[in-house]
C-alpha cells in the first residue's frame, strides 16, 4: 500500500511560512486557548517536534504567525513617494486599492478577527500592537503624508494624527465588510471603498 506523501516536501526554507499558514487556520477555527499544536502539526502536514524547530511555544507561533501577515500589510506602504509635480491623489487610490485588496481576503479577516477576540487576553499580543505593529504602519503613513508636505503637495497637518484617522477608515471597512459580515447585507466593491476614502482624505465631504 503506498505511503501519502506529506503536504510539502524538499521546501525547507519555505516551512515556517508552511506551519504558520496551518496555525492561522486552526487558531481562527479554535481561538488560542482551545487550538492545540498538535492540531497544528497535523494541518501542515508536520511532526509536532518539527513546528519547535521554528517556534518556542504556542504562543511564540501565534504572535509570529499574526505578525506575519500584518508585516505583509505594511511593506506595500514604502512603494509610493510623494514628490513635487506628481498626482498625489491618482498615486493614492492605487495604494488604497491595494491595500483593500490585501486587507479585506480570508487571511486577513481571521487576522483581524483573532486579535479582536484574543488581545484582552494576551499581553504580549496588545504589547505587539502598541509596540510594533501600530508605529510602523502609523511611522510610514506619516513618513508619506510628510514628504507630501515638504514637496508642497499636501498642506501641513499633524502626520501622526493624520495617519491614525486614515488607518482607521480602512480598518473600519475591514471589521464591519468581512469580521461583522456586512458585505452580505450592504455589498461594496472595493473600488468604491478605496476611492471614498482617498476622497475625503484628500477633499472632505463639503462641497466647497
Amino acid at each position: 500500500m503506498p505511503v501519502p506523501a506529506p503536504k510539502w516536501t524538499r521546501q525547507p526554507e519555505l516551512r515556517p511560512r508552511q506551519i504558520m499558514a496551518a496555525a492561522l487556520d486552526v487558531f481562527a477555527a479554535k481561538g488560542f486557548e482551545r487550538a492545540t499544536m498538535d492540531e497544528v502539526a497535523e494541518a501542515a502536514g508536520v511532526t509536532k517536534g518539527t513546528i519547535y524547530l521554528y517556534f518556542r511555544n504556542k504562543l511564540d507561533l501565534f504572535i509570529q504567525t499574526l505578525r506575519t501577515h500584518v508585516e505583509g500589510v505594511t511593506d506595500l506602504l514604502p512603494s509610493v513617494r510623494v514628490a513635487a509635480g506628481e498626482d498625489v491623489e491618482a498615486g493614492a487610490r492605487l495604494l488604497a486599492k491595494a491595500l483593500l485588496d490585501v486587507l479585506m481576503t480570508p487571511t486577513m479577516t481571521k487576522v483581524f478577527h483573532l486579535f479582536i477576540a484574543e488581545v484582552k487576553q494576551i499581553p504580549e499580543l496588545r504589547q505587539a500592537y502598541i509596540e510594533e505593529w501600530l508605529p510602523q504602519a502609523g511611522l510610514r503613513i506619516a513618513t508619506l503624508l510628510e514628504e507630501g508636505v515638504r514637496s508642497g503637495a499636501l498642506r501641513p497637518l499633524d502626520p501622526v494624527i493624520t495617519a491614525r484617522a486614515i488607518m482607521g477608515m480602512f480598518s473600519a471597512f475591514v471589521l464591519t465588510q468581512e469580521v461583522f459580515g456586512m458585505k452580505d447585507i450592504t455589498p461594496m466593491p472595493l473600488d468604491e471603498i478605496a476611492n471614498t476614502i482617498v476622497t475625503i482624505s484628500f477633499r472632505g465631504v463639503l462641497a466647497s
